[in-house]
């Protein structure tokens, strides 16, 4: 970031104007270069994302220096998430990139080595699966499902060397695309040789949230917690959401986790199609209730790969999740190799912000506030910070905040008008940029809280969220630079009377 922003609070037209839901947009070949990021920043992009699966280490460390540099350039304060692959098994490389798959093909896999790098070429119609143990959890007359479902094959027989499977219906398979077994996860240790790798990668790169992929329960999220406990980075880790989990067990993951994502794909074919709408909704409810962010992705413009126009189904479907309460949504080959990526930026800000004229903010306020959660004094504050600014028609709220956390916690009651956090750790800007409303701001430490007001008061009429005689609220935590405690609100007449010492 400049250091012109750590003395003056002016923010970019294009930070106040973009939808309180944020938008992560996947990064690829479509949209790497320094040109499209910058594009895609102007037009609303909160949190750029990178799937570790594909690609490689050159690729990725190419797009964080350019992520960066036009964050830096934008005074934007980007996010960037990366995926990594999780207890999953994936496509090994495919000569030519892609193999032509007929309905009664007969395709082998071939597990003598299950070495991703390994061509898939040796023999006619085999592939190879990373990483290794797929034949230790299928069984003569499995249904196995690759590419999000797009290919179905069953097994006919399985031997020392390989599995032989015949294709049920014609399709397209692509290098590192997804297999999946219907109905279960898989049983393999959640640190699998690529997952440790994308980790390390992770732990030495300047990366502010992970995607934790096939996550099965709590201890999954909390052995990775261990890996990072001694880092120097720590990034928040967003648990993906890909298997039929009972809700006691994803109550379990959303509290370990930092957050959440309705990960579409994998989820739509461990469960019934039909099932998935539902589902979605239980995530979104649930992670609601407790307060943590929800990323609601996969196919949300699908067809904007192809076509510089979306559906009607899918703006509607954007629109249903923006009104159920996601914080975030997410473009995935829309944006990373699909032809259009900037028009389905554009196309998914104009479709959120108009399903956030809808929202029923006073609605959700009070649903969330009669989930018990005012017996703790943080939320207490948090939610008679948002009910305050309502009745006073305040024009913002103002968070001071060390790690983000009371920020985050306003945001969880979704109040009408725009939190600004005031943050003196640049890192908790970026952690702060997929959290619904938030607009980060960073400013100096303090130690008087008549400080905190007159900061507060200024930043205010200086990024032009308030002007002289607006009201706004002001949520602090006591003592001064203890993380964690929010337990201080006051309405304040802006500006705020300068004293002297």
């Amino acid at each position: 970031m400049t250091t012109s922003k750590k003395s003056f609070y002016q923010i970019s037209k294009f930070l106040i104007s973009k939808p309180k839901t944020r938008i992560i947009c996947t990064i690829g070949p479509s949209s790497s270069s320094k040109k499209q990021i910058k594009k895609m920043i102007l037009e609303g992009m909160s949190v750029a994302r990178l799937n570790l699966s594909h690609g490689n280490v050159k690729f990725h460390k190419m797009c964080i220096e350019n992520i960066l540099e036009i964050s830096n350039e934008l005074d934007a304060p980007v996010g960037i998430l990366a995926d990594v692959p999780g207890p999953k098994f994936r496509i090994g490389l495919i000569e030519n990139e892609f193999m032509n798959l007929t309905t009664g093909d007969n395709l082998i896999i071939d597990f003598t080595s299950n070495n991703k790098k390994d061509s898939n070429s040796k023999i006619h119609n085999s592939i190879k699966v990373w990483p290794p143990g797929i034949e230790n959890e299928i069984q003569e007359g499995s249904e196995l499902l690759l590419d999000d479902g797009s290919i179905k094959i069953k097994v006919s027989s399985i031997n020392k060397e390989n599995i032989n499977c015949t294709v049920s219906n014609s399709g397209i398979l692509k290098s590192n695309k997804s297999l999946v077994i219907p109905g279960k996860g898989s049983q393999l240790d959640y640190f699998t040789p690529e997952t440790i790798k994308s980790l390390k990668f992770i732990a030495s790169n300047k990366i502010d949230f992970v995607g934790l992929s096939y996550i099965r329960s709590e201890q999954d999220v909390e052995r990775v917690k261990d890996f990072f406990s001694n880092k120097t980075n720590q990034p928040k880790l967003i648990s993906k959401i890909e298997l039929p989990l009972d809700l006691n067990t994803l109550g379990k993951i959303i509290k370990s986790s930092d957050g959440v994502m309705v990960a579409r794909g994998d989820l739509g074919v461990q469960i019934p199609i039909s099932k998935v709408p539902s589902f979605q909704k239980k995530i979104i409810k649930l992670s609601n209730k407790i307060g943590k962010p929800v990323i609601t992705a996969t196919q949300m413009l699908e067809s904007m790969i192809e076509s510089p126009n979306p559906t009607r189904a899918e703006a509607t479907d954007i629109y249903n999740a923006v009104n159920d309460g996601t914080d975030a949504l997410m473009l995935s080959a829309e944006t990373s190799i699909g032809n259009f990526p900037i028009e389905s930026l554009k196309k998914m800000s104009e479709i959120a912000l108009e399903a956030e004229k809808d929202f029923d903010h006073i609605n959700f306020m009070e649903n969330r506030n009669n989930e018990d959660v005012t017996t703790l004094v943080d939320e207490a504050i948090s939610y008679g910070a948002c009910k305050t600014a309502h009745s006073v028609r305040a024009k913002l709220i103002i968070a001071f905040t060390e790690s983000g956390s009371t920020a985050g916690r306003i945001a969880s009651f979704r109040p009408e008008k725009p939190i600004l956090a005031l943050v003196a750790d640049e890192s908790v800007t970026k952690k702060l940029s997929i959290t619904w409303g938030v607009i980060p701001l960073l400013a100096p430490k303090f130690f008087k809280v008549q400080d905190m007001f007159s900061t507060g008061s200024k930043a205010a009429l200086e990024s032009k969220l308030a002007k002289n005689g607006d009201m706004a609220v002001i949520v602090v935590g006591m003592p001064i630079g203890v993380p964690g405690n929010t337990n201080l609100m006051r309405i304040m007449k802006i500006p705020e009377p300068e004293l002297n010492d």
